[in-house]
């Protein structure tokens, strides 16, 4: 029997809610917690924390709708909002409702721990989440703002530790510096890109990267340094193949393109850095995520 085709309102939220995206949220809090030396026999925390990033996640992506609506009305109009297929009044109903989850599960992840970390960068998360849709993303600082949104969120996942090593920080501003590459390289991702903007996004995007890469100089691993090298300049190699196109030939599409590979590539990332601190099995785990993310993209565009 062939698949059942999904409704075109469930459709629609799921094209507003860009559900495929929500996964790179929880594999940056899984390699949060394991940077800081969480135990798996904590794993029920764990997953209030996942919970918790993918609400935070998604109320900014119904916020960043909401806000740009009219916006969206002349340069996407097919999207959700503007095309009237989810009201605003709706929108933003889900978009608070989001919010409090997000900042709920973090809170309920403390208690369980007897710890305010949770909370308190859960709160610091949602509030910059906001911030940002709310017009910081027009201003100079939207992408610094977008890249401390990530970093927050690999810290959200180390929360339930009581000590945050170096490692953990190298890799939550190294995630961060990729983010502010990727939201610039993306500013202009409806309509022809200025290749400055691009090549200046590219080159941060390629900094955060060789940040996380010195993973090694802060703490011992599970692979030899040599695997290490050749796993990073792989993941290089692929965010270099990746931009250039689009720098090149800075048309709408092709910078699209560039920005779903980009952002597909935090799973890969995340489950790199699992690799090198847990095992194979765990970075498994985790790159198992891109399966539903590929699956959910199906029916909702990535950008």
């Amino acid at each position: 029997m062939p698949m059942p085709q999904p409704t075109n309102h469930f459709v629609a939220w799921w094209q507003l809610l860009r559900a495929g995206n929500v996964f790179t949220a929880a594999s940056n809090v899984v390699a949060g917690y394991l940077l800081a030396g969480g135990p798996w026999c904590e794993w029920r925390w764990l997953a209030l924390l996942v919970v918790s990033s993918m609400l935070l996640y998604e109320a900014g992506m119904v916020l960043n709708d909401w806000f740009d609506v009219e916006q969206d009305r002349h340069e996407r109009p097919e999207r959700p909002i503007p095309s009237g297929r989810i009201t605003s009044r709706a929108a933003l109903r889900a978009a608070l409702f989001l919010l409090s989850g997000g900042i709920f599960f973090a809170c309920l992840a403390g208690w369980f721990v007897e710890s305010i970390k949770p909370a308190g960068v859960g709160l610091l998360l949602a509030l910059s989440v906001v911030g940002y849709d709310a017009g910081l993303k027009r201003l100079w600082c939207g992408p610094l703002v977008m890249g401390c949104c990530r970093t927050l969120n690999v810290l959200l996942g180390a929360s339930l530790a009581l000590q945050w090593p170096v490692s953990l920080w190298l890799v939550a501003s190294g995630l961060g510096l990729y983010t502010v590459g990727l939201t610039l390289f993306a500013r202009s991702e409806a309509q022809t890109s200025q290749r400055r903007h691009l090549l200046a996004g590219c080159v941060i995007t390629l900094t955060g990267l060789g940040l996380v890469a010195l993973l090694p100089a802060t703490r011992g691993t599970h692979l030899p340094l040599s695997l290490w090298a050749l796993l990073w300049a792989g993941l290089i190699a692929w965010v270099t193949s990746s931009c250039w196109p689009a720098i090149s030939e800075p048309s709408a599409q092709k910078v699209q393109t560039a920005v779903v590979r980009l952002i597909r590539l935090f799973v890969v990332i995340d489950a790199a850095i699992c690799l090198a601190i847990s095992g194979p099995v765990t970075a498994l785990w985790v790159l198992s995520l891109l399966v539903p993310m590929r699956l959910a993209s199906r029916w909702a565009p990535m950008t």
